[in-house]
């Protein structure tokens, strides 16, 4: 869906307004609302202008009803790829805006001009006006090519110079369309849109095209009738289009000839109302939407043929790739291949061939070999679902250090057990372990925490006891590195649960959640430094929830679970309530857990405004 686009735009002429030179920006808005009151420039109007060099092609063309309406669009707009199949889009004219007083030098002024126009290809008519020229500008009496001056006047003189000078606009305008359908039937050039494939990768393509070029042409003069003013003459194009493209089953084009039809029909009946053109409307337009579903169907299908066909092809160039003898031919074909896996929509085979190009880069056994390894593996961590916390939206962040949000001690023990069972999580521990390696070779020492932190907080349960050594030295070595006080977003320990919770803040009994329930965390005595047991399958989960009252202003206690499972004593700096709201006072703590131990701390802090908070099974409300 675009913006300010309706039916009637098919008929509107897009004029680029650019700035040329330095033009203070209130001068360039006030000469820009000058422009805007001439959208419509009726035919009547510009017979003066208008010169006959042969016999025109809009044989109906309404001189004394019709005109041509123009759409201005200050600073321009990039060109658009369906410019053949609505020529609407393009841009058929630019408009200059100068302050001479700020631009002395005309000549200069031009050539800025001639410059700013080259992107415009599809513009037929250019002009560069000059407002407010000094004596010596007027009297230098040389003439330039598409160069207007505007003396200094009254406002009212201004406006009708204004206004002469887009009747003069208009009437260029209508002999280049005039020019273009004449010349349109006998050239042979092929009209596409980003629909079709290129041309040059297949010769049944361009045969296709060739038969289709008529339809097109038609549809295409049409479109240039409507832009002409004369929707009797589009009409009848449209009408030559329709039945050749549904000779040629080319349904996009028949479409969007049906879709102009429709506009030809709403401007030749402008200004009045029947009921019979409402219906007929409603009717045509209901065939447009169908015909346009018709053709994406049809193009999906041939998209297919040819992304099989592609397949097949990368398929055997990998192949090839192991009769490569050089590496770095190797590493070139799985980049390549890599990126047109990724372009066809196969995330997991582009994650796949780039692991083979990060492979070979860790194989050269150099830092700047294996940062390029990083990067590249970075990248397939969407794909294989490890990635970090950084690069997932906020919003969408479930944190599992605050216990504010989710029972993360009980999803993490159910995430665990859903990973050991499946065969996926092995392949994923291979990504994380090739991250692991890159970062520690490249010397980044906050990306080898992240991976690390990420084995250890999702798969210690298949991590062999040599592998957690390797991962202990790992986060080690990380942490020697990185500067006090650096925070990973990757969470890794202590693992957290809430334990239990008040009431009301004048309750002192506290409710425990599961009384019987066993300690959560553990396991056996670890075979390594960290975890080595596979988690028991934890309880079913429960959906039921309390509501809970808090008071604004009241001091609140959460009881929190924390648990070190490691063979090594953990020192927690800082932890405390928090809610997404962010209204919430808290009171932060720091907590000594021994190895394979656990200890259950309070945490408090006022809420400070009305509101709802998700603590897990249960609702907080907190009043004021």
């Amino acid at each position: 869906m675009e913006p300010d686009v309706s039916i009637e735009t098919s008929c509107m002429i897009r004029i680029a307004v650019l700035p040329i030179g330095k033009v203070p920006p209130p001068l360039l808005r006030d000469y820009h609302s000058m422009l805007l009151p001439h959208h419509t420039i009726p035919l009547s109007t510009i017979s003066s202008f208008y010169t006959e060099h042969q016999k025109s092609p809009f044989s109906h063309q309404p001189w004394d009803t019709g005109s041509l309406q123009f759409k201005f669009l200050l600073g321009g707009s990039p060109p658009s790829p369906w410019e053949d199949f609505q020529p609407y889009r393009k841009f058929l004219s630019v408009i200059g805006i100068c302050h001479c007083p700020s631009s002395p030098d005309l000549d200069h002024v031009i050539d800025q001009f001639n410059a700013a126009c080259k992107i415009y290809t599809s513009a037929l008519v250019l002009r560069c006006f000059a407002f407010c020229p000094g004596d010596s500008q007027l009297d230098d009496g040389k003439k330039r090519e598409n160069l207007v001056l505007f003396p200094p006047a009254d406002r009212t003189m201004q406006e009708f110079h204004l206004h002469t000078m887009m009747q003069d606009i208009a009437a260029s305008l209508l002999m280049e369309f005039e020019k273009w359908v004449l010349q349109a039937e006998s050239s042979g050039t092929l009209l596409k849109t980003p629909l079709d494939s290129q041309a040059t990768l297949s010769s049944e393509e361009v045969i296709k095209a060739k038969k289709r070029r008529l339809a097109r042409a038609q549809k295409t003069i049409g479109d240039y009738c409507l832009l002409a003013g004369s929707p009797v003459d589009a009409n009848a194009h449209y009408t030559t289009a329709l039945e050749l493209a549904r000779l040629t089953a080319d349904y996009f084009w028949y479409a969007g000839a049906l879709e102009g039809s429709v506009c030809a029909i709403l401007v030749d009946q402008i200004g009045q109302k029947d009921t019979g053109v409402e219906d007929e409307v409603r009717y045509r337009y209901n065939n447009v939407i169908t015909h346009y579903r018709k053709s994406f169907i049809q193009d999906n299908v041939q998209r297919r043929k040819l992304i099989k066909e592609v397949v097949e092809l990368l398929t055997n160039a990998a192949d090839g790739a192991k009769s490569l003898i050089d590496a770095n031919d190797r590493l070139i074909l799985y980049v390549e291949i890599a990126r047109l896996f990724g372009a066809l929509g196969y995330q997991r085979k582009a994650a796949f061939f780039s692991r083979q190009v990060a492979q070979l880069y860790l194989q050269q056994e150099n830092r700047f070999a294996a940062t390029s390894a990083m990067q590249v593996l970075g990248m397939t961590t969407k794909a294989y679902r490890v990635q970090s916390r950084a690069s997932i939206a906020k919003h969408s962040i479930s944190n599992e250090t605050e216990p504010g949000h989710a029972d993360s001690g009980k999803l993490h023990h159910l995430l665990v057990v859903s990973l050991f069972e499946s065969q996926w999580s092995t392949l994923q521990m291979v990504v994380l372990r090739e991250i692991l390696l890159s970062a520690v070779r490249a010397g980044d020492p906050l990306a080898a925490w992240s991976a690390a932190a990420r084995l250890l907080r999702s798969y210690y349960p298949l991590i062999t006891p040599a592998g957690q050594n390797g991962l202990a030295s790992a986060l080690k070595s990380a942490a020697e590195r990185l500067p006090s006080g650096t925070r990973c977003a990757d969470p890794a320990l202590p693992f957290i649960r809430v334990y239990s919770f008040p009431l009301h803040p004048s309750q002192m009994d506290i409710v425990k959640r599961n009384p019987a329930r066993e300690d959560w965390w553990a396991g056996s005595a670890p075979s390594g430094p960290f975890i080595y047991t596979p988690f028991s399958k934890g309880e079913p989960t429960k959906n039921g929830k309390q509501d809970l009252v808090w008071i604004v202003g009241e001091p609140v206690q959460v009881f929190v679970e924390l648990a070190n499972p490691c063979g090594f004593d953990l020192k927690v700096d800082n932890i405390y309530l928090s809610v997404q709201s962010g209204n919430f006072d808290a009171f932060p703590l720091s907590v000594d857990l021994p190895t394979n131990s656990s200890e259950v701390i309070m945490l408090s802090g006022i809420p400070t405004s009305v509101g709802r908070v998700e603590i897990p099974g249960c609702t907080v409300h907190c009043f004021g």
